[in-house]
């Protein structure tokens, strides 16, 4: 009996260290550092996704894009930012430099999403408002990346 008790407390107390080691990291309010790394996430996420519809509706004014394609393409865009963006807000801001980083990334991300979801009401206006929201696309994959690099 009392080697199934030692076992019970040994495996018991394996289970609260595991545990422990699991659950007290994910309910630890983030640093600043985190925060930042938080941010840089969804600005790689959304600087992919932007960078993607900037291509699709430039193939698309040309021509070179099948509708099908072009609709799965940017749903998938506008999934991954809106998943970016929810992600990123989701998370409390620590300390004054998140604040920071938060109020320079957030506006970009949420242009980022508008633009995305833009791409097909400017695909059915024709080549002309596509290339126009292919050039604002292009200006926002470049803010990202300027935010991206200088939070790096």
């Amino acid at each position: 009996m009392r080697g199934r008790t030692a076992k019970i407390a040994v495996w018991g107390g394996l289970a609260a260290v595991v545990l422990a080691a699991v659950v007290v990291p994910s309910v630890l309010p983030a640093s600043s550092d985190d925060y930042r790394d938080f941010a840089l996430s969804a600005a790689e996420k959304a600087l992919s996704q932007v960078r993607t519809a900037e291509l699709v509706v430039t193939a698309d004014a040309e021509g070179n894009v099948l509708p099908p394609y072009r609709s799965a393409v940017l749903w998938q865009a506008r999934d991954t930012l809106a998943t970016a963006t929810s992600d990123f807000t989701s998370e409390e801001v620590p300390d004054a430099a998140a604040l920071a980083v938060h109020d320079e990334c957030l506006p970009v991300l949420s242009a980022a999403a508008a633009e995305v979801a833009a791409v097909s009401t400017a695909a059915d206006a024709g080549p002309d408002a596509e290339r126009a929201l292919a050039a604002k696309l292009r200006g926002t994959g470049d803010l990202l990346a300027g935010f991206l690099e200088r939070h790096r």
